[in-house]
């Protein structure tokens, strides 16, 4: 079962707001994970990334025309890839109004604005009426959220039927102790952690079919050495943009975050579909 820990969407948005500069400078606009396709280490943050995107991209299958919601869409740099390599159009929700102007912002350098909308959001309570999308995506961003189901309840209402939704999340395993658990919600300013094996029936519950889960623990995991080594080739930028203090404490804050996910951590990629009304 999960641990809660109260973080408020107050404390989330300060969160990003404050760190997004720096998660820029060490690795790219995209505030994920990384994946290593066979759980190599080599190669940048920023690269893998950008091969995580891909990868969630080919498992959300969305096409031109298609109206996708990214639920906690950060920078935008995912969703402006989706509409990009897709045709589809995204509107995308964050809880940081900072985040939203700035995906905005780059959404239109891009060309990207005519095919992205992204404003400040409620996933528990989206401005949207019933059957508006075609797809959705949240990636890394359910953890967050103070009511898992009632946001999968939420991505249910707003979904045609039969539209796809694809979850990115980070889950934690039963050799968890609850001082684990509770590092690791403040680190990653987590409301609580899910596990693997509470997907399934979490996404039926809210009126999803399970097409696949998969575990990508193993490809997500150097991310943890890939970011040590970013933090040591960004040393002087990073101080730069916050300061000698920061630099340090982050450092010290990651080789610790990196020893409890390295015990108990795991990552989840999972797609369903929604249920068609019932008669």
């Amino acid at each position: 079962m999960s641990t809660e820990i109260e973080a408020t969407p107050e404390s989330v948005a300060r969160h990003y707001d404050s760190v997004t500069p720096f998660y820029e400078i060490i690795g790219s606009r995209s505030l994920h994970f990384g994946y290593w396709p066979q759980g190599d280490a080599g190669g940048s943050f920023g690269e893998a990334q950008q091969r995580f995107t891909d990868l969630l991209l080919g498992q959300l299958g969305s096409q031109a025309g298609q109206r996708v919601i990214d639920v906690g869409c950060g920078l935008g740099e995912p969703a402006i890839q989706l509409a990009r390599s897709t045709g589809c159009k995204v509107e995308g929700i964050t809880i940081s109004p900072l985040q939203a102007a700035q995906a905005g912002r780059w959404a239109n350098q891009l060309g990207m604005g005519g095919q992205t909308t992204f404003h400040r959001g409620d996933a528990m309570a989206l401005p949207f009426p019933a059957e508006s999308f075609d797809a959705a995506w949240a990636i890394e961003s359910l953890f967050h959220m103070p009511d898992r189901a009632a946001v999968l309840r939420e991505l249910a209402r707003v979904l045609r039927p039969g539209g796809r939704m694809l979850i990115a999340d980070i889950v934690l395993s039963a050799d968890a102790t609850p001082e684990d658990r509770s590092f690791l919600q403040r680190a990653f300013v987590a409301r609580s952690f899910s596990t693997t094996e509470a997907y399934p029936a979490l996404v039926r519950d809210a009126g999803f079919e399970l097409e696949q889960l998969l575990d990508v623990r193993e490809n997500v995991l150097p991310t943890f050495g890939a970011v040590a080594s970013a933090l040591r080739e960004k040393e002087a930028e990073v101080r730069q943009a916050y300061s000698e203090d920061f630099l340090a404490g982050v450092q010290g804050q990651w080789a610790r975050i990196t020893e409890h996910a390295l015990r108990c951590m795991g990552y989840i990629v999972l797609t369903a579909k929604r249920r068609p009304l019932e008669e």
